[in-house]
């Protein structure tokens, strides 16, 4: 058992530094280039995905083989519930769950799980029409940006699950937002302040709106998440990934004593 952890973790750490790798030393490049190397990394991004997502399953079957479940236990929801926590709103107590309709007809609802330091919940399509490219971010009260997880299309009523890796943070309090589209930025002090121009200069998909909405550049690490866009939502499933294995050998430990 001990080897597979160990495997697990080094394949956290190799993905992790390719993608700092592939960040580093990017020059500026014309139009067409930039285009081409943005549609090449979101294919790479994409084959990683899916790689860490079938270690999070490895992960899942090796918890059964333990004799114990798919999944470490998440936290009873106790009778803090927020309908705060829209972006630019008042954040919110680390443990609190939080419920919230937002403006753009996004129901939002995320608790933390202080065992693998995930944030999970679900986002819904509460209106008549298809939200597009539907995407979470989290941001913690030490600074800290998690996410935006993986853009999809929302059809009326639809639900889907959404995770959002916060290992090694320390922090207290939190606040977050579905966005839908192409939006208008946090202000100053968001994902987009900085980040260069072509804020929202073009419409597109995946990685190229992305660059468009948040301003291309390879940068390499910003804060925890890659200064690739196309990079991020790997990021955070290899966040996901680490809390879970660390939960695990935590599982593992408490039943062995």
């Amino acid at each position: 058992m001990k080897i597979a952890i160990a495997s697990l973790i080094a394949f956290g750490s190799a993905v992790t530094g390719a993608i700092a790798l592939t960040d580093e030393g990017e020059a500026v490049a014309p139009l067409v280039e930039q285009q081409q190397n943005a549609s090449r990394n979101a294919t790479d991004a994409d084959l990683l995905y899916d790689l860490v997502k079938q270690a999070r399953a490895d992960l899942r079957e090796a918890r059964v083989n333990a004799g114990l479940g798919p999944r470490a236990a998440e936290p009873r929801v106790g009778r803090r519930e927020s309908q705060e926590g829209n972006e630019g709103g008042a954040y919110i107590p680390r443990m609190t769950r939080q419920n919230r309709l937002f403006d753009n007809g996004a129901r939002l609802t995320l608790q933390f799980n202080p065992a693998t330091q995930v944030f999970a919940g679900s986002v819904t399509n509460t209106t008549r029409s298809t939200l597009s490219q539907v995407r979470v971010e989290i941001h913690l009260d030490n600074g800290t940006e998690l996410g935006p997880t993986r853009r999809i299309d929302l059809r009326p009523g639809q639900t889907i699950p959404v995770e959002l890796g916060a290992f090694g943070n320390a922090f207290s309090s939190w606040v977050s937002h579905p966005e839908a589209g192409i939006e208008q930025g946090h202000g100053s002090g968001g994902e987009e302040g900085g980040e260069g121009r072509g804020e929202h200069g073009s419409e597109g998909n995946g990685a190229g709106a992305e660059a468009a909405e948040h301003g291309a550049r390879g940068a390499g690490m910003t804060g925890l998440r890659p200064g690739n866009l196309a990079y991020r939502p790997l990021y955070n499933q290899l966040q996901i990934l680490r809390g879970e294995l660390q939960a695990f050998e935590a599982e593992l430990k408490a039943r062995s004593r």
